[in-house]
């Protein structure tokens, strides 16, 4: 006894559906993630010494970051916490960060670490009329890890939005096979 082969069954268009989801899905993705590090980028600020060499500066949640303009100028900074008068200055990466803010192409020279609230004496010397200046160290890996994940996501779902559309495209105009 045989039984009869049942016919293949078609994908509903319930899946062109799932398939939108997922590419709209990944295009917000992509959207919120642009505009959330547009944002950060564009409005970080560097805010000039008062005195243009000296200045006190309070440490937040993380370190804070001195700048020098123009870009890659020799300096010679220290910081010293002003409780304390230990040095406060960590140099790190410092050179391999620059940013343009205001039309002024901004160094790193270093960054003011200390606890949260308190207050550092930063005063910095250069060859030649530099300008410094101060703002919260910006989060880099922060962006970047986030960039990566939510790009990488947007991608996957981008795939599977593909995937399924071909597949349920193939399938649904398939003539079916005679009996």
């Amino acid at each position: 006894m045989t039984t009869p082969i049942s016919p293949a069954t078609r994908p509903g268009r319930g899946w062109y559906a799932v398939a939108a989801v997922l590419a709209v899905a990944a295009v917000v993705t992509l959207v919120v993630l642009a505009v959330w590090i547009g944002k950060a980028i564009a409005g970080y600020a560097v805010t000039p010494f008062e005195d243009g060499s000296s200045t006190t500066i309070t440490v937040g949640d993380r370190g804070v970051a001195i700048w020098v303009a123009p870009q890659d100028t020799a300096t010679s900074c220290v910081a010293k916490d002003v409780d304390t008068n230990e040095s406060s200055l960590a140099r790190g990466s410092a050179s391999k960060v620059t940013i343009t803010d205001g039309g002024d192409s901004w160094s790193r020279v270093g960054i003011v670490k200390g606890e949260p609230g308190s207050k550092h004496f930063v005063e910095c010397d250069a060859l030649g009329g530099a300008q410094f200046g101060y703002a919260e160290n910006p989060r880099i890996s922060r962006y970047v890890a986030y960039g990566v994940t939510g790009g990488v996501l947007a991608g996957l779902a981008g795939i599977a939005a593909f995937v399924i559309m071909l597949i349920v495209a193939i399938k649904r105009n398939r003539k079916p096979r005679p009996t």
